[in-house]
C-alpha cells in the first residue's frame, strides 16, 4: 500500500503543477480532507483544498513549485520535500523557500496533509528520524 500511496502523492503534484490539471490533483484528495496549511486554515474538503491553493498562489507572480523527495514514511504517510517561489505580487520581491508536507492517505485519497516551513519538523511528525 504505501507505493500505492507516494504514486498517488507524485500524481497529484504532476496534476497540479506540471501538467495544470487542478481537477485531476483535487481527485487525489478524500471529499472530506483535511488540509494545515502554515497559516489560517485548516480547509475541510477538496473545495476548501482548491480554495488554499488559489489564495496562496494569488499572492505570487511566476509561481512555481518543486518537488525535491517524496519519502514513504510507513503505513499512511508519505513526506514530501519541496521548493517554491515566485515574484510576491504585492512586493515585488523575488522569494524562494523550502519546506515540507505531510499527507496522510485513506481509503478514499489523501485524507489529510499537514505543511511544514522545517524539513527536520515535518520529518518527526512522519515519525522519521532527521
Amino acid at each position: 500500500m504505501s507505493e500505492q500511496n507516494v504514486a498517488l502523492v507524485r500524481e497529484m503534484i504532476e496534476a497540479a503543477f506540471e501538467r495544470g490539471d487542478p481537477e485531476g490533483a483535487l481527485a487525489a484528495f478524500s471529499e472530506d480532507v483535511v488540509f494545515h496549511p502554515l497559516v489560517a486554515g485548516p480547509y475541510h474538503g477538496r473545495a476548501g483544498v482548491a480554495e488554499q491553493m488559489m489564495v496562496w498562489v494569488a499572492e505570487f507572480d511566476d509561481y512555481w513549485y518543486e518537488a525535491d523527495e517524496l519519502i514513504d514514511a510507513g503505513e499512511d504517510r508519505v513526506l514530501v520535500l519541496w521548493r517554491h517561489g515566485g515574484v510576491g505580487r504585492t512586493s515585488g520581491i523575488l522569494t524562494e523557500a523550502e519546506g515540507a508536507t505531510v499527507f496522510r492517505v485513506g481509503e478514499g485519497g489523501i485524507a489529510e496533509a499537514w505543511v511544514y516551513s522545517y524539513r527536520a519538523e515535518a520529518r518527526a511528525a512522519a515519525g522519521l528520524s532527521s
